[in-house]
């Protein structure tokens, strides 16, 4: 088996992955880092994989070029729609423990 199909394999992987957190974080900000942190090493691992796969020095710049891009886009994207979630009010839910709440004499 090459190389180039197992990361490709390790990035689709990483996508599912990425979908399963999207589901079981608990606020958007964590839900934003796990989607983001998710593409960005999926990309990673699936592009690797094409440059094992693909033939001519045209296609692995093309290649290379969209991860270059894809790697600085995406954390940007990222950071802009978390920012503009704090500004409109979208505040992190943290749940007091019982520990807490007794620590705290209510």
């Amino acid at each position: 088996m090459s190389i180039g199909f197992v990361l490709f394999f390790v990035g689709i992987l990483f996508f599912a992955l990425t979908s399963y957190g999207l589901t079981r974080m608990p606020d958007a900000y964590c839900r934003i880092h796990a989607v983001s942190l998710g593409d960005t090493l999926g990309l990673l691992s699936i592009v690797l994989g094409l440059l094992f796969l693909v033939d001519g020095v045209v296609n692995i710049v093309k290649l290379v070029l969209v991860l270059a891009i894809m790697w600085i886009v995406n954390p940007t994207i990222s950071h802009y729609v978390s920012k503009v979630a704090l500004l409109r009010g979208n505040w992190i839910v943290v749940e007091e423990s019982k520990q807490d709440r007794e620590a705290s004499g209510l």
